[in-house]
């Protein structure tokens, strides 16, 4: 299945630093990674893009969301831990013990023309593989680094640093593209298929 829209269920930001700040032992400023002496809430850019642990489809999992994924891609209703209905997002959502750690968001590739569900609003781009792990090069080396990294001096991203918005995203595509072509320039970076990304997610009422 080619996949240029969907659906995907990821953990909150507060959740998502909760469970990595420990990893970097931080407790100076290197972009926006997470730092032992702060918190969440501390922070100005609160990361809201793809690669934040998608809930995926397995059929051995403690958690009963995955395992109902794995039941609904056995329907070809998902794939790579995109759903396609709000229908089947609520049905996923209704096996979660915690609705807190989780949100929804959609996504699609940018230069796509699959138009957003009604109440989703765009926060804005960044380059992933959008399929598969959902690796995103701007996370990874500038919010919360969990392959590759990023310069310890926090040094060599910051013109692109500045350029994002308090969701961890870039404004336009052409900007996201432009990080990533320098992105790719260092011989230690994630080299891939990837695709700018537009997010979406759902309008507070």
């Amino acid at each position: 299945m080619e996949i240029e829209a969907g659906y995907l269920i990821v953990k909150t930001f507060p959740k998502l630093y909760q469970d990595y700040v420990q990893r970097y032992e931080l407790s100076k400023p290197i972009y926006a990674l997470p730092r032992i002496d702060l918190g969440p809430d501390d922070y100005e850019i609160r990361y809201r893009g793809i690669d934040r642990d998608v809930l995926d489809a397995y059929t051995d999992s403690d958690n009963l969301a995955e395992i109902r994924m794995s039941e609904l891609e056995n329907d070809n209703k998902c794939e790579d831990g995109f759903l396609f209905t709000q229908a089947d997002v609520n049905d996923v959502m209704s096996y979660l013990a915690d609705l807190k750690t989780y949100e929804i968001i959609w996504t699609r590739i940018a230069i796509s023309n699959h138009k957003p569900p009604d109440g989703f609003i765009p926060i804005g781009f960044e380059p992933s593989y959008f399929v598969g792990d959902h690796f995103s090069a701007s996370c990874d080396c500038m919010l919360i680094p969990r392959w590759h990294g990023t310069d310890k001096e926090g040094a060599l991203f910051k013109d692109y640093f500045d350029k994002l918005n308090k969701h961890g995203l870039f404004k336009a595509h052409d900007i996201a593209k432009s990080f990533l072509d320098f992105y790719l320039s260092f011989d230690w970076t994630e080299t891939g298929e990837y695709e700018i990304a537009e997010v979406f997610i759902k309008m507070n009422k």
